[in-house]
C-alpha cells in the first residue's frame, strides 16, 4: 500500500518552540475571553441587554483562534513568523483567511 494518504505523511517535528508560543497565545486569548464572557454573563443578571454581547464575543474568539490552529497545523509554511509578535500574527491571519476565502474554507498546505 502506498504511503500517500493524508495521515501517512510524517512531519519532522510537531511541537517546536514557535508551536509552544502559539499554544501559549491561544491559552492566553482563551483565558481573556473566558473572563470577558464570565463578566458579561454575571452582569447580564442586572443588565439583560449585555447578554447580546455574548455571541459577538464568542465569534471574535473563534476568529482569533483559527490562525493559531492553522499555524500549529502548517508550521512549515510559516517558518519565519512568530505568532507572539503582533505584526506576524496579523500576517498569519491574513494568509489563513485569504486561503480559506479562495478555497471555500478547505485549506491545505499548498493553499498557504
Amino acid at each position: 500500500m502506498a504511503q500517500d494518504g493524508l495521515l501517512d505523511q510524517r512531519k519532522k517535528r510537531f511541537l517546536t518552540p514557535k508551536a509552544f508560543c502559539a499554544i501559549f497565545l491561544g491559552a492566553s486569548l482563551s483565558a481573556v475571553f473566558y473572563a470577558t464572557l464570565h463578566y458579561i454573563h454575571a452582569e447580564g443578571v442586572s443588565h439583560p441587554a449585555l447578554l447580546m454581547l455574548l455571541p459577538p464575543a464568542a465569534i471574535t474568539w473563534l476568529v482569533m483562534m483559527i490562525p493559531i490552529f492553522m499555524f500549529i497545523a502548517y508550521q512549515d509554511d510559516f517558518k519565519q513568523l512568530n505568532p507572539l509578535i503582533p505584526t506576524h500574527y496579523i500576517l498569519i491571519a491574513k494568509r489563513c483567511f485569504k486561503a480559506m476565502k479562495d478555497n471555500d474554507f478547505k485549506v491545505s498546505e499548498k493553499n498557504l
